[in-house]
């Protein structure tokens, strides 16, 4: 899974709505610091990002918890690492806790002050006080009728949450195979009735659920992966990893959905054939793969 958060990171830059994220931007409060929790902060891609992108106001305090250990702790390893490289001065700072790490940056040309705890909690039960709520590819892995009742409890009235990468009905290939839209429903299903959390429409539900709870949506936008090989056949960075890993999810996705017997028998071996096509065409660099995503902006 580390492998796999590190490297969607590419995939996640061309996908962002560059609109949404320049109305979040625009969007921060002027508050000093401005406070930021980030949920399923994964591998921290999402903090970095913003600093080298430079969307991040002078000062800022950014909680940013994820609650698998071994994820947190590379996210305690990259954040750091790559804040150095942009030309902060970074410094950890003492805490008593072993599950979290805080650190201090401070870059002195645009005299930003960032800091930045890395925190492994659960996301919905944590107990904190918010201007901004980033929850990037994550709101379509956690159940909705919890995970919004929750953002309301850390925002301030007038807080912000910025949902970017959010799964919102759409996972394709090509080439197409006869097989292709078969598992494609029973991936969903798998989303909405068996995966312990999540929909396979989380995208267009925010756009639906929100309003219904008295939330404003600022600004929302498509922000589509695609991930193709280059013309000599090899697929950018490591986005080659980003392609296996789902081909492995969605068969184990599939196989768990048709265990239980509640749908139309795909059998083992056309399961099987399907995925060794896939990979062999990833092998060759001749696979093309897309997901349908939206970025959403709300204002509590």
């Amino acid at each position: 899974m580390k492998a796999y958060l590190e490297a969607k990171r590419t995939v996640d830059d061309r996908a962002l709505n560059r609109r949404v994220l320049e109305r979040f931007q625009t969007e921060l409060p002027d508050t000093d610091p401005v406070r930021i929790v980030e949920l399923g902060v994964g591998v921290g891609t999402m903090i970095t990002r913003l600093a080298a992108w430079g969307l991040l106001p002078e000062r800022v305090s950014y909680r940013a918890v994820d609650h698998d250990r071994k994820t947190i702790e590379r996210a305690q390893s990259l954040v750091p690492a790559e804040l150095e490289t942009l030309g902060y001065d970074v410094s950890q700072s003492t805490t008593a806790d072993a599950n979290t790490e805080t650190l201090i940056a401070d870059h002195s040309e645009d005299r930003t002050r960032l800091e930045i705890t890395l925190e492994q909690a659960d996301a919905l039960t944590l107990e904190a006080t918010a201007d901004v709520v980033i929850a990037a590819a994550f709101l379509d892995l956690v159940d909705a009728d919890a995970a919004v009742p929750a953002l309301e409890a850390m925002l301030e009235d007038g807080g912000l949450l910025y949902a970017p990468i959010t799964y919102d009905g759409g996972t394709g290939f090509a080439p197409r195979d006869p097989l292709d839209s078969h598992l494609e429903q029973a991936y969903h299903r798998h989303m909405d009735e068996h995966r312990d959390g999540g929909r396979s429409d989380a995208g267009r539900h925010l756009l639906t659920e929100l309003p219904a709870r008295d939330w404003t949506v600022l600004e929302s936008g498509g922000s589509n992966w695609i991930v193709r090989p280059s013309a000599d056949n090899g697929y950018p960075d490591a986005e080659r990893v980003v392609v296996e890993h789902v081909l492995e999810t969605i068969d184990d996705a599939v196989a768990e959905v048709v265990s239980t017997q509640e749908t139309d028998a795909i059998p083992a071996r056309d399961r099987q054939r399907w995925l060794e096509r896939r990979l062999d065409e990833l092998e060759r660099g001749d696979l093309v793969y897309t997901v349908t995503n939206l970025d959403v902006l709300a204002r509590r």
